[in-house]
């Protein structure tokens, strides 16, 4: 324990001692001039207004928020009706200076000029062949239902003859039960 009073009391001694500052003076910098930071034009804060419509909350569905607004801030400048500005239709088109022609892409637009002109002919000769076709499968309707009707004509008529073939061979075959006294007279009928 002795020891531990040793040990504190040289611990205060020496924590107590004053030190002396000691100054270490830096040597300007004058080799590199302060970088300049230019100041910032000008802005103000431009609202932009966005209507939302009401919406069940995804987070809890018992929970409805009404149709509210939301607003959206933008930094613009603060003189921008100043700024010179041109109208849309003034600005030359970008086709203004087309690149120079080169007689491989003069030669590819002409082959693709071709070939656009060789199928515009294609669909029109494909158009009047479908407006053949639709007429004459309407014509090959109309005939193809007068033939059934014929045929259905002609078998009707088939079945008319056979029933007169039936009722004539039966008629000859059945001898008359008496002859007419016109015909045993052996005269001709006067009427």
């Amino acid at each position: 324990m002795r020891n531990y009073w040793i040990l504190v009391a040289a611990v205060t001694v020496t924590g107590c001692a004053t030190h002396r500052p000691v100054a270490s003076i830096t040597p300007a910098v004058t080799s590199s001039p302060k970088p300049l930071v230019r100041e910032a034009g000008a802005t103000r804060v431009v609202e932009t207004r966005y209507e939302v419509r009401s919406y069940r909350d995804p987070d809890d569905p018992r929970v409805r928020h009404d149709a509210h607004a939301v607003y959206r801030a933008t930094r613009v400048p603060a003189q921008i009706e100043a700024l010179e500005t041109t109208p849309r239709n003034k600005a030359a088109p970008i086709s203004y200076a087309p690149l120079p022609p080169s007689a491989e892409l003069a030669a590819e637009i002409a082959t693709q000029k071709e070939i656009g002109a060789e199928l515009r002919a294609i669909r029109s000769r494909m158009a009047s062949v479908e407006q053949q076709a639709r007429a004459q499968l309407g014509t090959l309707a109309d005939q193809t239902e007068e033939t059934v009707n014929l045929r259905r004509q002609l078998e009707e008529e088939r079945t008319r003859v056979r029933e007169l073939e039936s009722k004539v061979s039966e008629h000859v075959a059945a001898p008359p039960a008496m002859p007419s006294p016109q015909m045993a007279s052996g005269t001709d009928p006067k009427w």
